[in-house]
């Protein structure tokens, strides 16, 4: 009992060290703050008791979001994985692919969804099913955690067009991933680089992952987050796989739809016109808007979703669900609150993450740190810029708030630099997501599947070495050519 204790609450012990030192931290490091003209020491600026429950309620502001999706997740999968069907699915799949070929397929395609996507957690909707997929084809759990999440985090650090902290990145610095102005766009060259540190990064993610499973054997413990026993009354009637098989594809087609930026990134516009012909155009009288009333004004175009979106169309193919496999009312809440029980300590991780976060905006200090480190050189210098990113992603939760930290200064103090600059942020933040404790994505991985975080260390270090040179090799190679 005590070992599982280890496993689901040590990485909350590392979460909270963290934190506390970032509060330590504060009543010795200045405060700062950078400014298109440069750095200004501000003065100490500690934080106390009452901060504490300060950083609690913003935490939770940032992260409800998460949290609701992951609501949404387990409500989904709590109603599939209580159906026949769902498991002669899983089985089925897992019979005819070869575990090898399985975890490059599903590494690959959570990967590129990630970093095609604008927003991350959006991508764990479907992790739970290939776990299950996974977990019935005998795989260890270290491989069925590298294969879903640590995926999610190969697509993170190779990010192309996608994820929601890039997009508050490019926004304080200005920057956009393609030219509005011209048809067709033009794709920036260090746009072309995040995508060759995607391949490369799926290339030595997948060889460390497949040499870890030759060296398995067949005896692994089960990895399950959300399946259920389904019991004899309940089995006979809750075979019929179509139900299952539609609401997937066009989960999956929403999915894609609505989470890659088409008009912004490709010049797509057809969803923002048909959004408009449904929401405007289409109407009873002067002011009876049909589809506008019916499906709620904070609707967006396809393109343009969010979290609270697909939670929403998650919630409403769960109720679909229920009603074709005839749940009971009292199924239907049994199923609830055993899966939500399951979230509680992944959405304290989601908290633990962003108090990290809320604690160096209240004291930015962080930037008095860089500002040390980018002085040592008078000029651009790869090792000074590589470090600084690594320290400013480890404090800073969200890569959108490195944009707001030090987005005036960056495009101004280097603007000849600014494609290796913009690379090593983004591809360091996804780089160190695989590591500190307070990387959202691997706490939801290690709490679920009850992996203990220093096995994990175990397993990824070759590998982060190995990404590390082959980063440090690209960022040397782009500021030089």
């Amino acid at each position: 009992m005590k070992k599982k204790e280890e496993r689901r609450y040590g990485l909350l012990k590392g979460i909270l060290i963290m934190i506390l030192i970032a509060f330590v931290l504060t009543w010795i490091i200045p405060t700062g703050g950078y400014t298109s003209t440069g750095y200004t020491e501000i003065g100490m600026t500690r934080l106390g008791l009452y901060d504490i429950a300060y950083t609690i309620y913003y935490a939770l502001s940032f992260g409800i979001d998460k949290i609701v999706v992951l609501i949404a997740i387990a409500l989904f999968y709590g109603v599939l994985t209580r159906t026949s069907a769902y498991d002669r699915i899983v089985s089925g799949i897992a019979k005819k692919l070869n575990k090898k070929l399985a975890v490059v397929l599903f590494s690959t395609i959570i990967a590129i969804l990630t970093s095609l996507l604008t927003q991350t957690f959006v991508v764990l909707i479907f992790i739970p099913f290939i776990i299950s997929i996974l977990n019935r084809m005998k795989l260890d759990k270290i491989t069925i955690l590298a294969t879903t999440f640590g995926a999610v985090l190969v697509g993170l650090m190779g990010a192309t067009y996608g994820t929601d902290g890039i997009s508050m990145f490019n926004y304080y610095l200005g920057f956009t991933t393609a030219s509005p102005d011209s048809l067709p766009y033009s794709i920036p060259p260090a746009l072309l680089v995040r995508a060759g540190i995607l391949v490369i990064g799926l290339i030595l993610f997948n060889f460390f992952t497949l040499t870890h499973i030759s060296k398995q054997d067949e005896k692994n413990e089960d990895a399950l987050i959300f399946d259920e026993q389904v019991d004899s009354e309940r089995e006979l009637k809750t075979k019929n796989r179509i139900p299952i098989i539609i609401i997937g594809v066009i989960l999956l087609i929403l999915v894609v739809l609505g989470f890659v930026n088409w008009n912004d990134n490709f010049g797509i516009e057809v969803f923002d016109d048909f959004h408009e012909l449904i929401t405007e155009d289409i109407k009873i009288g002067d002011d009876f808007y049909i589809f506008k009333n019916l499906l709620g004004t904070g609707l967006t175009a396809f393109g343009s979703w969010n979290n609270i979106t697909i939670s929403a169309v998650l919630l409403l193919f769960t109720f679909i669900l229920a009603l074709c496999y005839r749940f009971k009312v009292s199924d239907f809440v049994e199923a609830s609150i055993s899966s939500l029980k399951k979230i509680i300590v992944p959405s304290l991780c989601i908290v633990g993450a962003y108090m990290l976060m809320i604690v160096v905006y209240q004291s930015t200090y962080v930037a008095t740190i860089v500002s040390k480190l980018l002085t040592i050189t008078e000029s651009f210098n790869i090792a000074t810029m590589s470090l600084s990113a690594l320290i400013l992603n480890i404090f800073h939760t969200d890569l959108g708030f490195t944009g707001w930290v030090m987005g005036a200064f960056l495009p101004v103090e280097y603007v000849d630099y600014m494609n290796p600059v913009y690379t090593i942020f983004t591809s360091l933040y996804g780089f160190v997501q695989f590591f500190i404790p307070t990387s959202m994505i691997l706490g939801i991985g290690l709490v679920s599947l009850k992996v203990k975080y220093s096995e994990w260390l175990k397993y990824i270090w070759k590998f982060l070495l190995g990404m590390l040179i082959c980063l440090l090799i690209i960022f040397i190679l782009m500021s030089i050519l």
